[in-house]
């Protein structure tokens, strides 16, 4: 009998459609061991001026300037733009390559968590490749138009919103489904929120703000968790600095370092045990760690935002009370403050993100995509 088989494809730049891809694949594998899942980097098939070009300009000009960003995040909207665009990155594609890639596994449902992989496949236009079942599994809660293909059979959204748009693009209401950004099975577990605070040797009366790096400088961060401190000395802070490795070694050799309401950690791999003993999330918006939040209903403040699609996970935060955007580290104070002193007011987020939580994201895409292949 033959083996159905899954591809699931993802690509950079950052963490979230890989974060994506592995909570999939991670549900398949344990819901459906009868299905064999592959996953792979869309970028691997891309030539290396384009790849590392394409990086390059991710990464430094989203930190230098912003705006270049935004700019062109915005123009891709533009019909004549994105035409332009898609024809030189359909240049430096490796088309044999991803067209035998795809042949040889010979999948029977394809799954991007990067709009890039399936507008490839369309645009190189081999049948073998656009005939198979494909899906783009928009891993933001705002839409841009580089999700939509002519040639994909669904998309799977994570709000009503984006459901519109796509409805606007002429996109058939029985192909879009309102699933959620899916989330790893971790995050659907009850964890002992007291235990984890016992291990931090934490007050489980006291509030905890928990801040991750990549969203503030060290002299930032310095700046908020004292000017938190002072207002309210019951406040607990976990920091966790991730892969900003100088931002962990100032951390370390600080007096926060000593203090006994805060803990400093690295890069972890046990993200949601950080959110469970958490009240409230001073993060970036994107969209994993946004959905993320959402299923253990921790409010999120929000400074220091990427434009385009954090821009649109922050919006719809704050449209649905479900977080706070501040402008300086003086406004990021004076949120955490308010809060902290309003349990109610934080009550009612935490009801908020509830409200709007999509926790089953991740079984709903593996159950349709099943019940479409068998």
């Amino acid at each position: 009998m033959k083996k159905n088989k899954i591809l699931i494809l993802h690509g950079q730049p950052g963490m979230g459609h890989l974060i994506t891809a592995k909570a999939l694949v991670e549900v398949f594998s344990k819901k459906y061991p009868e299905v064999e899942i592959k996953d792979a980097d869309a970028f691997d098939f891309l030539y290396g001026p384009l790849r590392h070009g394409y990086l390059f300009f991710y990464n430094h000009i989203v930190a230098k300037a912003p705006f270049v960003f935004k700019i062109f995040y915005n123009s891709y909207n533009n019909k004549l733009i994105q035409k332009f665009l898609e024809r030189i990155t359909l240049f430096f594609v490796k088309k044999g390559k991803f067209i035998f890639f795809i042949k040889d596994f010979a999948p029977d449902f394809i799954l991007a968590t990067n709009p890039l992989p399936l507008q490839l496949a369309s645009l190189i236009e081999e049948k073998k490749v656009i005939d198979i079942l494909s899906a783009n599994v928009c891993t933001d809660f705002g839409f841009h138009s580089l999700w939509h293909s002519p040639d994909i059979n669904y998309y799977f959204v994570a709000n009503e919103e984006i459901k519109k748009s796509l409805l606007d693009h002429k996109v058939n209401l029985d192909k879009i489904k309102t699933t959620g950004i899916p989330v790893r099975p971790i995050f659907n577990q009850l964890l002992d929120r007291q235990k984890i605070l016992e291990s931090l040797n934490f007050n489980f009366s006291q509030p905890v703000l928990l801040i991750i790096g990549g969203q503030l400088k060290y002299k930032e961060l310095l700046r908020v968790i004292l000017g938190i401190k002072e207002k309210n000395s019951l406040a607990q802070f976990i920091v966790i600095a991730g892969r900003d490795k100088n931002l962990q070694k100032k951390l370390e050799n600080s007096e926060l370092k000593k203090n006994a309401n805060v803990r400093v950690f690295g890069l972890v791999n046990d993200i949601e045990k950080f959110m469970t003993a958490s009240d409230l999330i001073l993060s970036k918006a994107g969209g994993s760690t946004t959905a993320e939040c959402l299923v253990k209903a921790l409010p999120m403040i929000v400074y220091k935002t990427i434009p385009g699609q954090e821009e649109d996970n922050v919006n719809y935060l704050v449209n649905n009370k479900a977080g706070i955007k501040v402008k300086n580290t003086r406004e990021t104070i004076e949120a955490v403050i308010d809060l902290f002193s309003q349990p109610d007011k934080l009550a009612k987020m935490k009801e908020s993100c509830i409200k709007i939580q999509k926790p089953n994201a991740s079984e709903d895409i593996a159950d349709f995509v099943i019940s479409q292949i068998k």
